[in-house]
């Protein structure tokens, strides 16, 4: 199986947002997914956001735990480390490096800081890890229109 890389462009200083909003934009359209977070602040933060990103509704998730059996029932699983018991279609990578086993996910969706030189640095290595781990990443960054 060939697992796809898709790297969306975040303009605002905000990885949280930008995945919450990805997220929304998505909806109920998206498949089991896996956020992979740096750490544990970031993951309570995106958590926090997903139940309150929407005023009308929010985007039903999880943190993973021990139980496997809970971690199953959650469209969207949220884990500081790889948790397969969602049977995750999608991981997003709410990290700076490309996360050590991403065999086995169909798709992997990273970000572009576009509004970081260092993040934006960092980006363009995890594209080139991408390719190096024989992956033929895509930018889904949108080009600005020109004005005239």
């Amino acid at each position: 199986m060939d697992t796809k890389v898709y790297f969306e462009r975040l303009e605002q200083p905000d990885r949280v947002e930008g995945i919450a909003r990805l997220l929304l934009k998505r909806g109920r359209l998206t498949p089991h997914v896996l956020i992979l977070c740096p750490d544990a602040t970031f993951m309570a933060s995106l958590n926090e956001k997903l139940w309150t990103i929407h005023p009308e509704s929010f985007l039903a998730h999880g943190l993973a735990c021990e139980d496997a059996k809970a971690n199953a029932e959650h469209p969207i699983l949220l884990s500081t480390e790889i948790v397969r018991d969602n049977q995750p279609e999608v991981l997003f990578n709410g990290g700076n490096e490309v996360p050590p086993d991403v065999s086995g996910f169909p798709s992997i969706v990273d970000f572009v800081d576009a509004w970081s030189e260092p993040l934006l640095a960092a980006a363009r290595e995890r594209f080139r890890t991408y390719q190096q781990l024989g992956m033929n990443p895509q930018y889904l960054g949108q080009k600005k229109k020109s004005e005239g």
